[in-house]
């Protein structure tokens, strides 16, 4: 049985850069750093400055557990809890002590991370392989009792509410099926087969209204569902001529349809509003939430990385506030926008600026520090110094800083509010808390 599968999940969506989208703002709406800053902001900016420069001790860092370890297990943080994976086991482990809360069997080789779903808090979706038969298996598990909730021989994502599974028996992507199961129980909702489907991610962020499915049939049936309960939102024919569909996809606005037709691959591309055609040639415009902003980025069709266009873009006016180097890459944070290079270096990305969330101005020059490129955390992490182990991340609560011990690979490491858990070279794990 070949298995496809959707991207796990996106904050991106799709956007029409053209009339009422202003360029770059005059010169006299750029004065100088010193005069940008608001009154909250400078005292933002000078907190950071003074902490991030240095100017601060390092708080120290207290062992609250170490775990066994190996090579072949892994570790995430989840709400309040470290989860470890290894030796055939799941264990939670509590952030506020370090002690061990729960630990279940779970036999196999992970197959995939363990990922939190937001919709149903206290929840993960996990796939195990069997190292005996290969045969993979998707577990819904409680983390909070330490239990599994339920399991299905597909992989599983969740979107929403629900966990979706998009698969096939055979080659022919035109053949796929859609299996949709309520995530809190895995009670089957509904299901499709000999469809080519397409989900409209950026509709799980944070939004409470239908989250699109768009199915096109051989001869060119497409329909619009939701994706939580099937229910027909739209139905359009597609004149085809003749070309066989091969690849259909979302990118929030737009919709992309790839057919062959005598050998010969062509692409179309048709809003999702009216499903009326775009110029094939048109850059695509991928925009996530900042906040009072868009971060957009704009990469041509011809899909080369040097040309990627970054802009921050007020949500009212449309006005682009800042624009970076190719491929730069924005975060928000507590603190304001957290602007990065495009260039990796070390165990991440080299930190351009900390900009204003409201004004998108200027508030401190970080350089030196990079963005952490870890596994997945709760919160921003900076990193700087000899081996990447001086650490500062931004939190709701402002700014902690410490150093990490000699020896600690920092690339592997994961962060919370000041919690640090790190493996080490020669094997175990340990979980630090920030003092001070």
């Amino acid at each position: 049985m070949t298995v496809y599968q959707q991207p796990a999940s996106s904050t991106t969506a799709v956007i029409d850069l053209g009339a009422g989208w202003r360029q770059q703002p005059s010169e006299r709406d750029q004065p100088g750093t010193r005069t940008l800053l608001r009154p909250v902001a400078a005292a933002v900016a000078a907190v950071l400055v003074f902490v991030l420069g240095g100017a601060v001790p390092a708080r120290l860092l207290r062992e609250l557990a170490a775990i066994a370890f190996t090579a072949q297990g892994d570790f995430q943080i989840v709400d309040d809890l470290l989860l470890v994976r290894d030796a055939d086991r799941l264990a939670g482990y509590r952030l506020d002590d370090g002690a061990q809360a729960w630990s279940m069997p779970l036999p196999g080789a992970a197959g995939s991370g363990m990922t939190p779903t937001a919709a149903v808090p206290g929840m993960i979706l996990t796939e195990m392989q069997d190292r005996a038969t290969g045969g993979r298996t998707t577990y819904a598990i409680d983390v909070v009792a330490g239990v599994i909730r339920w399991q299905d021989g597909l992989p599983v994502t969740a979107l929403g509410e629900v966990a979706v599974a998009i698969w096939s028996t055979g080659q022919d992507r035109t053949s796929m099926q859609v299996t949709v199961r309520d995530l809190r129980t895995g009670q089957p909702r509904w299901d499709m087969r000999e469809v080519l489907p397409a989900i409209d991610f950026s509709a799980t962020v944070g939004g409470r209204g239908p989250i699109p499915i768009w199915t096109l049939g051989r001869a060119g049936e497409l329909t619009e569902r939701d994706l939580r309960d099937g229910t027909v939102l739209r139905r359009h024919r597609l004149d085809l001529g003749g070309a066989v569909p091969t690849d259909l996809n979302v990118l929030g606005d737009e919709l992309t349809l790839e057919t062959v037709l005598g050998g010969v691959k062509s692409t179309a591309r048709y809003t999702t509003a009216d499903l009326a055609p775009v110029v094939v040639t048109a850059p695509y415009v991928f925009r996530t939430d900042c906040g009072a902003h868009w971060c957009t980025s704009s990469l041509p069709t011809t899909d080369e990385a040097s040309s990627n266009t970054v802009a921050i873009v007020d949500k009212a006016t449309g006005e682009v506030r800042r624009s970076f180097a190719n491929g730069s890459t924005v975060v928000p944070t507590p603190l304001g926008l957290l602007v990065a290079g495009p260039q990796p270096r070390g165990n991440g990305l080299p930190v351009l600026a900390l900009l204003d969330a409201a004004t998108a101005r200027p508030l401190a020059d970080l350089t030196g520090w990079d963005l952490h490129m870890g596994p997945a955390t709760s919160v921003t992490v900076l990193i700087r110094g000899k081996d990447n182990r001086q650490v500062g991340w931004l939190t709701p609560g402002g700014v902690e800083l410490t150093q990490l011990p000699a020896a600690v690979p920092v690339s592997r490491c994961a962060f919370a509010p000041r919690i640090v858990v790190c493996p080490g070279d020669a094997g175990g794990l340990t979980l630090w808390r920030v003092t001070g």
